[in-house]
This record gives C-alpha cells, structure tokens and sequence, in this order.
C-alpha cells in the first residue's frame, strides 16, 4: 500500500496539475490523520474541561494534568468520584488524589478501586481508617489485589498477629502492604539475628523504615552493627532509624550541633549512647541548644552527657520546670541545681520536690508551671 502512495506522490511532483496523480486511498489517509488529529484536540478539550469544572483545578494544573490523562466520556471519573465520596472522602481529599494520580480517573471503579476499599474494610478498617490510609498513598489503588496487596497484608499479620495491629502499621505506612521491599528487609533483619519482637516493634512504631531500599537498609544494617549496636536491644532500631534518613538530612543535624561547639567524637559518643540525638529534627535542636545556652547559660555539652534532653519536649516540660527552677534560684530558696536531672524525673516527682514542697510558694509556683505550658508557642521564652 505504501508503495502505491510512494508511486502517487512521484506523479504528483512531475504532473501536480492531474487530479488522478494522488489516488483515493492516499486521500482516505490524509483524512484519517485530519480525523485523528480532531479527535485528539476533542479528548484533550473534554479531558482539560472535566478537570476544571468538576474539581476546580487552576488553567494551569489542569492544563498540566489533561497531559496525563485523555478522557472521551465522563462515566468512568463520574463513577470514581461517586465511589470516594460514598466511602466517606471529602471534595478535598479527592481533589489531592486526583492531582497527584490523575489516571486514577479512567479506571473502571467496580472492578479496580472498589475490591481494594472492600478488602480493607473486610479486614476491621473503619471509614476514617480506610480515608486516611488511601490519602496517605494513594498508590494503593494502583497495585494488584490478589498478587500484591493481599499476600503483603498476609505476610505483615504473621508478626503483627490481629488484623488491628496489622492496619495500624498500614495507616502509619500503607506502602507496607503494597512495596516487595518490606520482605526482603525483614528477611534480612531475621538473617541477621534481629529477634522477631524486634521487627514487630518497628512495624507498629517505624513501619516505613521497612520500605527503604533493600540495598541501602542493608548498608544501614551493616553499619549500625559495626557500631556495636546489638541486634536485640531497641537501640538498635533507633540507631537503624537514625541511619535510615536521608544523607543530606544527617548531615544538616551534625552541622547544628558542630554549630554549638560539639566535635565528630562527641557526636559519635552521643550517638553511641542514644542514637535519639539524630531523630530529632534540626528545627528541634537549634531550639534546644539555644534555650539551654542562651536562656539558661548551660554548656553544650549538657546534652552530651543527658542525651535524653535533647527529645524532650521544650514547651511542655523544659520551659515550664526552668521557670519554676528560675524563681527559686531568684528568691534565694535554691542554692543550686541539677538541671539535668530536674528535666529529665516525672511530673509527679518534679512537682512534689519542686513545687509542693515550698509550702508558702506552692500556689504561686503551680500557677507559673501551668501558665508557661498553656501559654502560645510564639509567646514562650
């Protein structure tokens, strides 16, 4: 056939005057490629209005979006819209879903969508449960029922035991039950003498730690080990969770703390005791180090001694127990105090030594405490 349009195009050139020189068949091509082209602009001009009147995305996002996706007819999204909302997602939440997943509107919903809400809801998930973990990863909707999703569900309950332990780490982490990664990660924990209570402990409280990279959770592994980490305590698991953040994160902690006069060797020694020190984040250090040596004139190195300090809560409990501590120390009824020590005891003991104890001070200094823990975080010291 090509060779007959190859022939009239030759005799196109040397007589373009004939009429005959360009044969019906050629004709019928070049309109076909008219016709697709026009159908092309009408699913994109119908795709780019659906995505602007039904969810009102900007001229730009749905201009962007209509590049993702061609829609011919509005049964399947209606249906797909329909089956969110009468599972309990909100207007917005659809709207994020479809944003960041816009094929998800030319699924067919019965057959795609819905066997995998059901499957969820079967196993205990309640309405809100089954909302916040599809917003949470969306890409759950992508992936297999019957060759993904339900033998990692399987595979998770065997540590997790109940069907409620079991969605509780997949509402902390969905892709648990959706990633190959998680497998082959406990494996390796398991291979290398991590008891199984240790992996339960991280699916119920670091799940997504599971769905790092099997090379570099590996690496991490490794190296928490050659630290002397042992694999049955749960520093390990800290250690493994502090290791397990991003290089450029990590970094960016050590250069806070290099900031306030620590050196390599007492990061090391610091995170050797508690690997906690590299969990929080930068924005929760510079706070820490800044009330404790500009507030309070303690040295850096508190920390590195009480490790412990640095996850404690700075609104809830340091700021409250300094400005109780400040004003004993103010009226002379404190000569001297281990700071540390204050900071790191339960409320009741920090109550009953520092507060109950000063008898003719006693309402005074409650209402300080429990002032400096309801007062607005812009207006604390």
């Amino acid at each position: 056939m090509f060779g007959h349009y190859r022939r009239a195009l030759l005799c196109f050139k040397h007589n373009p005057n004939s009429i005959t020189a360009i044969s019906t068949p050629f004709s019928i091509l070049l309109r076909s490629f008219s016709t697709s082209s026009s159908d092309h602009k009408q699913q994109h001009s119908f795709t780019l209005n659906y995505l602007l009147n039904t969810f009102g995305f900007s001229p730009e996002t749905a201009s962007k979006l209509s590049t993702r996706i061609r829609l011919e007819t509005s049964h399947d999204p209606d249906s797909i819209l329909s089956l969110f909302k009468s599972h309990g997602f909100s207007d917005a939440q659809i709207r994020r879903i479809i944003q960041t997943y816009p094929y998800f509107l030319s699924y067919n919903a019965r057959k795609t969508i819905l066997p995998k809400l059901t499957f969820l809801l079967s196993k205990g998930a309640s309405t809100s449960d089954l909302v916040r973990i599809v917003t949470k990863n969306p890409r759950i909707l992508h992936f297999d029922l019957h060759n993904a999703i339900t033998p990692r569900y399987d595979f998770i309950k065997k540590f997790m035991l109940s069907d409620d332990s079991t969605l509780r780490s997949i509402k902390s982490c969905p892709s648990i039950i959706f990633s190959n990664t998680p497998l082959l990660n406990i494996q390796f924990l398991l291979h290398n003498d991590v008891p199984e209570s240790k992996v339960v402990m991280l699916l119920r409280y670091w799940a997504c730690s599971l769905v790092a990279n099997a090379p570099t959770f590996q690496d991490a592994v490794r190296e928490v080990m050659e630290l002397g980490f042992r694999p049955n305590k749960t520093l390990f698991l800290v250690a493994l969770r502090a290791k397990l953040v991003r290089k450029s994160l990590w970094e960016r902690k050590v250069e806070v703390y290099r900031k306030w006069g620590w050196s390599e060797e007492i990061l090391l020694s610091t995170f050797l005791r508690n690997p906690w020190c590299m969990l929080v984040s930068e924005k929760k250090i510079e706070a820490m180090m800044e009330f404790f040596i500009t507030h309070l004139g303690l040295d850096s190195l508190c920390f590195a001694k009480h490790p412990v300090l640095i996850a404690l809560s700075l609104e809830k409990r340091v700021v409250p127990r300094a400005s109780v501590l400040q004003f004993l120390l103010a009226k002379g009824l404190l000569k001297d105090v281990n700071w540390a020590s204050a900071f790191i005891v339960t409320d009741k003991i920090f109550l009953q030594k520092f507060v109950v104890s000063y008898e003719k001070e006693a309402d005074q200094l409650l209402k300080l405490y429990e002032e400096k823990r309801d007062v607005p975080r812009e207006e604390r010291c």
